[in-house]
């Protein structure tokens, strides 16, 4: 039981990190090649800029706390 909500808990960190990985070559030097998805505007939130490094870690928490509750212990 619970074989979907690890399909989807996997999937969601993939796709987080796969948008983690793109964004590492603002932050990180000679991570350029890494960079495959265009450039996007961050989002501004009460002045901090949410950059989609950091979109790319929230979905990978969550798809490790969707993996977590959907384990068997």
């Amino acid at each position: 039981m619970g074989t979907g909500k690890k399909i989807l808990g996997l999937l969601m960190f993939v796709i987080g990190l796969g948008i983690f990985v793109d964004d590492l070559h603002d932050f990180v030097a000679g991570t350029e090649w890494l960079h495959w998805m265009p450039d996007f505007t961050p989002v501004v939130i009460g002045g901090f800029h949410l950059e989609h490094l950091y979109i790319g870690a929230i979905i990978m928490v969550i798809g490790i706390l969707i993996l977590a509750r959907s384990s068997d212990f």
